[in-house]
């Protein structure tokens, strides 16, 4: 076995035994199981020509499947560049609206990863409009605006500050339906609003980049702390919705 067929079995294994780790510790995770099929399909990459001694076998990996995968992976890599550079940028000043982007429920409570969100809204908060932006998903009870508004109410910060959006299923509509509620509060277009865009730090770069795609214009983000498990699956999943978003995402 060469020293690339190696390679690949030995990082499809470490994407397995990862994913299992994860699952087994954080329960279910969608994309965990997207990244375990991967890793089978390395391993299936680097073994299958030494168990298949077949011509067929050699070309298929080697020569078409290998280089499709190394590919890939530099794609991501650079990707993974623009997220850490996203993660790296703190932007402290005064905005006119601030914006949670909204993650899954668990039926009307705010789990980890949003809670991280609406934490990080409330340590850059200085007095501005809070828009909390997120429908109602599979297994919630109710929308994940009305669940951050009531968070945040909770904590101090008055209902009259908050503003709810509560018709979004993905990044891109909830910073386009954000976007109009701030131009219906504010009557000026998005373009001429300073905006903090608030996520998980794996996601800022491109909360940031879909923002100024659908029209914002000065505008940052900042992100919530990731738990140092789930590092590698965001960060592997967020890479390729970089990609995604670069090439798909576009103004409607």
């Amino acid at each position: 076995m060469g020293k690339m067929d190696i390679l690949f079995v030995i990082l499809g294994m470490a994407a397995v035994i990862y994913c299992l780790i994860v699952t087994i510790f954080m329960g279910p995770i969608s994309f965990a199981a997207v990244l375990a099929m991967g890793g089978l399909g390395l391993i299936a990459i680097g073994a299958l020509p030494r168990v298949v001694k077949a011509p067929w076998a050699d070309i298929l990996c080697r020569r078409i499947a290998m280089p499709l995968a190394l590919l890939a992976m530099l794609a991501m890599a650079v990707s993974e560049g623009f997220v850490l550079a996203g993660m790296a940028q703190k932007d402290q000043s005064l905005a006119d609206y601030i914006i949670v982007l909204g993650a899954g429920l668990r039926g009307d409570q705010v789990p980890l990863v949003l809670r991280s969100r609406l934490e990080t809204a409330l340590a850059l908060e200085q007095g501005e409009m809070i828009v909390v932006s997120g429908g109602q998903g599979p297994h919630e009870t109710v929308t994940e605006a009305a669940a951050m508004a009531k968070w945040l109410s909770e904590r101090g910060i008055p209902a009259d500050r908050i503003l709810l959006e509560d018709a979004s299923t993905s990044t891109i509509e909830n910073l386009r339906f954000s976007a109009r509620v701030i131009e219906t509060q504010s009557g000026r277009p998005i373009s001429d609003c300073k905006v903090k865009v608030i996520s998980s730090d794996f996601h800022c770069t491109r909360a940031a980049m879909l923002a100024r795609r659908v029209g914002y214009g000065e505008v940052s983000a900042a992100g919530g702390h990731t738990q140092a498990l789930l590092v590698p699956v965001n960060h592997i999943r967020e890479s390729m919705a970089l990609i995604k978003s670069f090439l798909f995402d576009q103004r409607a």
